[in-house]
């Protein structure tokens, strides 16, 4: 009930009052009206003053010297590149350079990805291949952070392939471009057999470089893969024979070739490029067992 709706009543209440109550009369019609426009003031006044109070805010907004504070703390985009799919592609993708490196963000990612290698066969023929095929899974419901190193060819110790035959000797200037810029994902692949030692005796060469690996950041998303497919031959190479200089100072290079793998189950090791993430728990493995030929149908 409104305040002009009680006050009429009140009027007509006093109309029927004795002359004692209507002494007071004059007084109570003052006091009424007062309650009565001045309530009318305030229910006047209130849109008004909501409204200016409203315009306040709202210039206050605009003009407020803490709106810029409030912008720069508005999230910055995510670093590195948000795809799936096989690493030769992340390599090659500009914007999959990390800008802002966390040390702590690839240990962190270890608990929430699922690490897989399988042969696409169990049984390999010697001196046949098979396919190995790495998966990186995100097994999380959000999006994960996969860390991964780049680094020229010649950064690590790796196999000294000229020492095969049919490969040459490396010339100066073959490439053509800087060792700084020949950036791949090394991931190095190891055949170990029952005694848990290496079946090639390729010797290594030592590391040439000193370029600090480029990382990458992938952005993961919730069932997301990173995949990468590579061939594994069921061979060895044994050692070659020293080097040696006869009188006159002249250089041989003895060569060797890879042989079958004779029959038995070896395990293939492969290092991941993870940054951050040294072996045993940046190894993957899997096994693989090598048959004999079957040389009946040649007969």
């Amino acid at each position: 009930m409104s305040k002009r709706v009680q006050m009429l009543r009140f009027l007509r209440f006093c109309s029927h009052c004795t002359w004692r109550h209507q002494a007071y009369l004059p007084t109570f019609v003052l006091f009424s009206s007062a309650l009565l426009w001045g309530g009318r003031g305030c229910e006047d006044a209130s849109p008004s003053a909501t409204g200016s109070a409203s315009s306040a805010t709202n210039a206050n907004r605009a003009y407020s010297p803490y709106a810029s504070l409030t912008a720069a703390a508005a999230p910055a985009p995510s670093d590195g590149c948000a795809r799936t799919g096989s690493l030769e592609g992340v390599e090659s993708d500009p914007s999959c350079l990390a800008k802002n490196v966390d040390e702590t963000l690839m240990r962190d990612a270890m608990r929430q990805l699922a690490f897989d290698l399988q042969p696409d066969t169990a049984t390999v023929t010697a001196g046949t291949a098979a396919i190995l095929r790495l998966t990186v899974t995100n097994r999380a419901a959000v999006e994960v952070g996969v860390l991964l190193d780049a680094s020229p060819l010649n950064t690590t110790a790796r196999p000294d392939w000229t020492r095969l035959k049919g490969v040459p000797e490396p010339k100066l200037g073959d490439s053509g471009v800087p060792a700084s810029e020949r950036f791949r994902f090394l991931l190095p692949v190891r055949t170990l057999d029952t005694h848990r030692r290496s079946v090639d005796g390729l010797p290594s060469t030592p590391s040439t470089n000193t370029v600090v690996p480029r990382v990458f950041h992938v952005r993961l998303r919730p069932g997301g893969k990173l995949t990468h497919i590579f061939m594994w031959w069921a061979l060895r190479i044994p050692t070659p024979d020293p080097i040696t200089y006869d009188d006159a100072g002249h250089r041989f290079v003895p060569k060797t070739a890879p042989v079958p793998l004779p029959p038995a189950e070896y395990l293939v090791v492969v290092d991941l490029p993870l940054h951050g993430i040294s072996p045993p728990e940046s190894t993957m493995t899997t096994r693989l067992r090598v048959e004999k030929p079957d040389t009946k149908g040649d007969r």
